[in-house]
């Protein structure tokens, strides 16, 4: 059945453009549904390969949010430069850097952990109505609110110690981890920095940045080896693992059956990190995973399901634990 339409984002926007489309007809045309066995959600009518492929090695080649977990944007300085092109691309009536400014300043002002007074509640309302008068008024406030980033959020990523202590105590103790998906913000420096295996599993998927990801001349994979104690493996390649984290992958994969046969053929327990379900699954999400949708697959594969790890929810992510029943 159908279930919602996707909101517009800058994926969005990138894909109406390589289409020659209106966005809001793409996104209607792109709707979600809803699979009334599993309550998977998914897009019925998707993109081709050669749209998806120009997707991500051209319009948006760079993640965005793996790059800013390990820039220093999240910083009085950062959020000044995106405070003043906002306010450039309003006073041009630029609409796609509106909109760019408008995402960038709420995910720096979301990410702040202990806000002073009203002024970054305040800072978002006027982000919204677009009164950069009253942003400006409202910076210094801000500012000195910017500190360390809030856990699980845009620019602190999924590197936590917590997340790691909490999949051993579910697990009944690891010591092989495994990783992929973005390279950049997650859990292997901590896998390694606990004596464990840290492997990252390098896979070719359609709907996924790859060899473009660069920033200021540097792939996102090389500064994940500088790190020599994390190893690298093809996904194609036999391997045997604990424990493997998937950190905003899934929704993204292409033969999800295909891809958990294989997953679950090479790792006993799988992380699985995705968006809380509480708006329309993006436009570049084939995706969208309910607690039904996981609970059936903890089923099928004979998995235990845990999705009790609180501290990650306040960021508006979830982390779903499908682990071997056998450990845990």
């Amino acid at each position: 059945m159908e279930d919602s339409t996707p909101l517009a984002n800058l994926y969005s926007e990138k894909l109406a453009l390589l289409l020659g489309q209106d966005e809001q007809r793409l996104l209607e045309r792109h709707v979600n549904w809803r699979c009334n066995r599993c309550g998977l959600l998914y897009k019925r009518e998707w993109f081709s390969d050669n749209t998806i492929r120009a997707l991500f090695t051209g319009a948006v080649a760079r993640h965005p949010k793996g790059w800013d977990s390990v820039s220093d944007r999240f910083s009085p300085l950062g959020f000044m430069g995106s405070l003043d092109q906002w306010v450039d691309a309003l006073s041009r009536s630029a609409e796609s850097a509106i909109r760019r400014g408008q995402r960038e300043l709420t995910s720096i002002i979301e990410s702040i952990t202990q806000p002073e007074g009203f002024a970054v509640q305040l800072a978002l309302v006027a982000i919204s109505d677009g009164d950069a008068d009253s942003l400006r008024a409202m910076a210094p406030a801000v500012m000195s609110s910017i500190g360390v980033p809030a856990p699980f959020r845009r620019f602190a990523g999924f590197r936590s110690a917590e997340l790691w202590e909490y999949l051993q105590g579910r697990t009944g103790g690891f010591d092989a981890y495994a990783e992929m998906g973005c390279p950049l913000w997650g859990l292997l420096g901590i896998a390694a920095d606990f004596g464990a295996s840290a492997t990252y599993l390098e896979r070719d998927e359609t709907n996924y940045w790859g060899a473009g990801c660069v920033n200021a001349g540097q792939r996102c994979t090389t500064r994940l080896f500088g790190d020599r104690r994390i190893g690298r493996a093809a996904w194609t390649t036999s391997g045997a693992y604990s424990v493997i984290g998937l950190f905003q992958y899934l929704d993204h994969v292409s033969d999800p059956r295909s891809f958990l046969d294989a997953l679950f053929g090479k790792a006993g327990s799988a992380a699985v990190i995705l968006d809380g379900m509480n708006a329309p699954v993006a436009v570049q999400h084939l995706t969208g995973w309910t607690d039904a949708s996981l609970e059936y697959v903890a089923h099928l594969y004979g998995k235990r399901l845990y999705s009790d790890f609180e501290a990650i929810r306040p960021s508006g992510n979830v982390l779903h634990l499908l682990a071997d029943s056998r450990n845990s």
